[in-house]
């Protein structure tokens, strides 16, 4: 069956956040437009499907409606929609922050935070899915920012239990897992509709060793020309500059503009001289891992690290990646000069251009890693909260 047109992918992703708590008189309400309306049924009598979100160890974790399922009319019987919203509360938050690993459903290793919310959403899906889909059919999974991972996990789910066909859209949505997952996301599900603005924070979180699906081909949809980065650039409504809602415009994904990973797959080197041409933007976000990238397979560190990044936290993986950095720029001169053009960049990135590198120490290389995190986790923490 066809895909979900641009504009009705966006506004399920939009509308979904207003089940999030009910009303006064107890009833969720879920506003749409008549398009929306001819083409899915949805049934709130019992209410959306809630997720838990938040906290460690069941510590300021919040229950709340995180996800609405729609059934296909006339024509469009055999179609369904599963509509999950992004981060709304301080709660929510804290799921975003924890960058633990979990083994996802697809047996590779993804963000636990968000896997734990997923694991708390598949009792309801399994019972309100299962009656429906039967004998194949198509599942629509839509979501932003957080909505985004959540629909990734809940897509891959769904095509393993019900091998039927599966389209994934997400809108301003931060990576899930790592190369492993998005690999076989990449090629699991049938059509993947990423979406981002130029300037969005959020899809740069987590950091590498986390890859966007899909990692091969496709790439993503850029539907604004923004540089630089901009906490309304996440924002989904109409009102919003840009405004997911406002560029995910027409009936045809064909007419969008489509762009490639364009360093995942090309060498980067940067040269410290050359340091200040690195500004606070996507551009330079994306070109520094990829130089990073380049730097531990050109010294023969990158498969160690990347195997490594599947057993611990984020926090002690980036103390894993520092001390090999070091180990790296006292193998050889070119090394250490690569390092430095690395770390150089870095610092003009995260806004301390004033900071020259003349340490190579594992201490000063995860201060540099400190700073480039903290510099874009604010921008994410500030998009977050304007949603």
């Amino acid at each position: 069956m066809a895909a979900l047109p641009p504009t009705l992918a966006a506004e399920l992703a939009e509308s979904v956040y207003g089940i999030m708590t009910p009303g006064s008189t107890g009833t969720y309400r879920f506003d749409r437009s008549p398009a929306l309306d001819k083409r899915f049924q949805f049934d709130l009598s019992s209410g959306p499907i809630k997720a838990e979100t938040g906290g460690f160890l069941g510590f300021y974790q919040k229950t709340t409606g995180f996800a609405l399922i729609g059934h296909g009319k006339d024509r469009h019987k055999g179609e369904h929609v599963v509509a999950v919203r992004g981060t709304k509360l301080g709660q929510d938050w804290l799921t975003n922050g924890n960058v633990g690993l979990a083994t996802s459903h697809n047996n590779s290793p993804v963000h636990s935070g968000f896997n734990q919310t997923f694991s708390s959403m598949k009792p309801t899906l399994e019972k309100r899915l299962g009656r429906q889909v039967t004998g194949g059919g198509t599942v629509h999974c839509v979501g932003h920012s957080l909505g985004g991972a959540m629909a990734s996990l809940i897509a891959d789910w769904v095509k393993a239990r019900f091998n039927c066909t599966v389209n994934l859209y997400t809108f301003g949505a931060p990576r899930v897992g790592l190369d492993g997952y998005a690999t076989k996301s990449t090629f699991a599900i049938d059509a993947h509709y990423r979406c981002t603005h130029g300037a969005d924070p959020v899809p740069m979180v987590p950091l590498w060793p986390f890859i966007h699906a899909p990692n091969q081909g496709g790439g993503e949809y850029r539907l604004d020309g923004g540089q630089g980065i901009s906490v309304g650039a996440h924002m989904m409504g109409v009102d919003a500059a840009p405004g997911y809602r406002n560029t995910a415009q027409g009936d045809d994904w064909g007419a969008l503009k489509r762009r490639s990973t364009n360093f995942l797959n090309q060498p980067v080197r940067l040269k410290y001289e050359q340091r200040h041409q690195a500004s606070f933007t996507t551009y330079w976000a994306e070109k520094i891992n990829a130089a990073l990238i380049t730097l531990l397979k050109d010294a023969g560190y990158y498969n160690a690290v990347v195997a490594q990044a599947a057993i611990g936290t984020t926090l002690t993986f980036y103390d894993m990646l520092s001390r090999a950095l070091e180990k790296v720029a006292k193998a050889s001169e070119q090394f250490a000069s690569q390092t430095a053009g690395l770390l150089g960049h870095m610092l003009v990135f995260a806004g301390h251009a004033a900071k020259a590198v003349v340490d190579l120490s594992y201490q000063f290389i995860r201060w540099v890693f400190d700073k480039v995190l903290s510099a874009l986790y604010r921008k994410v923490r500030q998009a977050i909260e304007v949603i």
